[in-house]
């Protein structure tokens, strides 16, 4: 159960980070932005996460992991019925900052409590498990936005998530164990660690790439009439299924063969799935190819965050997956705004080559730099 209720945190975080790109298509005419607004709006959830993230064990230091855990859901629910109140870009920009910020602090927070409740020999299942709860945020909150969307009630879709994330309170008060204050942060230190900094930056590579692509493929499919708008919900739910399949299941299979060859495994098959989306199949390989990329990403999620997490004592966590949680919303900022030009001056397929050169030079960075930890208990 305590795995459960952290989980909860990283569906509100998917949800909030993901829910945009599904409802842009639908609020451009209603609140006016053009494009290049529209990209600021993607990224707007990330750059407040980067910060939250980036804070979290500062805060920790001060108020221990659980009571910042329930603090910043509630600063989440606040902000999710802000969003169902604006009328105008402005507001509505500042209010996905604002819920992104809670959101990165409480998903860094929940992410350093999942990892210190196992060993590092069994910790790639607990991680995937934990992680399943953010994948599940795409089957669930997406096809929702989107109906909601459709029948125009979008403001319900941000209430939605102001419910969800009430009962993430409840649930990290109730379930998880009230954990002392942590150390002094020492996050300048974790920089000396080669391993750290290699995980680091395959971490921005990768989610920066791989969460701006499905945030812009939502676009891309509606206006190159492969798949409505209208329609996308089966697409969402689909895919999203397999996600949580890709992260709750996998994680044993990596505690056996070695995370770190795992990860390498599901890295290479997602510069293969990019390469090959790059080249514009017809719509039944765009299926397969799009099915077999939501179990590998999703598959290497929990992996990774376990292999990162054991380069280090446990008193450093917190600030560790503060680092994760910044350079990963760091990375979907810089690809979203690289991709937008790369898009406007090229096409969404030049966006998915330079996606499967990011994946690349994730599994370089892992390759290179990172060795199989040994376990601690």
């Amino acid at each position: 159960m305590a795995v459960l209720a952290l989980a909860m945190s990283a569906f509100v975080l998917n949800l909030n980070s993901n829910v945009m790109g599904a409802l842009l298509p639908f609020l451009q005419g209603e609140f006016g932005f053009d494009s290049r607004g529209g990209v600021w709006l993607l990224a707007a959830a990330g750059i407040g996460s980067a910060g939250g993230a980036f804070f979290v064990a500062d805060v920790a230091r001060s108020l221990g992991r659980r009571a910042v855990l329930a603090g910043s859901l509630t600063l989440f629910v606040v902000a999710s019925l802000l969003h169902a109140l604006v009328t105008d870009y402005w507001p509505l920009l500042a209010m996905r900052v604002l819920g992104g910020f809670a959101t990165g602090l409480a998903y860094a927070t929940a992410s350093a409590a999942a990892a210190d409740m196992a060993p590092y020999e069994r910790r790639g299942a607990i991680m995937g498990r934990f992680n399943a709860g953010m994948f599940l945020a795409i089957p669930l909150g997406l096809p929702l936005a989107v109906w909601l969307a459709a029948e125009g009630y979008w403001a319900t879709t941000f209430l939605v998530q102001a419910a969800i994330g009430a009962i993430g309170v409840v649930m990290s008060l109730r379930f998880v164990p009230p954990l002392p204050p942590t150390k002094a942060a020492r996050r300048w230190q974790l920089l000396k660690n080669g391993g750290v900094v290699a995980v680091l930056i395959a971490t921005m590579l990768h989610v920066g790439s791989f969460f701006t692509v499905v945030q812009m493929a939502t676009t891309w499919l509606d206006s190159s009439g492969i798949v409505a708008k209208e329609d996308q919900i089966w697409v969402w739910i689909g895919l999203g299924l397999l996600s949580v399949v890709g992260s709750a299941g996998f994680g044993r299979i990596s505690d056996r063969v070695g995370k770190r060859t795992f990860v390498l495994v599901m890295s290479a098959i997602l510069v293969v799935c990019f390469l090959a989306l790059s080249l514009a199949p017809s719509p039944p390989w765009l299926l397969a190819i799009g099915c077999l990329l939501a179990i590998a990403a999703a598959a290497r999620t929990g992996p990774l965050q376990a292999l990162v997490s054991g380069l280090v004592p446990s008193e450093q966590l917190g600030a560790l997956m503060g680092l994760r949680g910044f350079c990963m919303q760091l990375g979907v900022f810089l690809f979203a705004m690289g991709a937008a030009q790369v898009a406007q001056q090229l096409d969404f397929q030049a966006v998915l080559t330079l996606a499967a050169g990011c994946q690349f030079l994730s599994y370089i960075a892992i390759r290179i730099g990172v060795r199989e930890p040994a376990p601690r208990s």
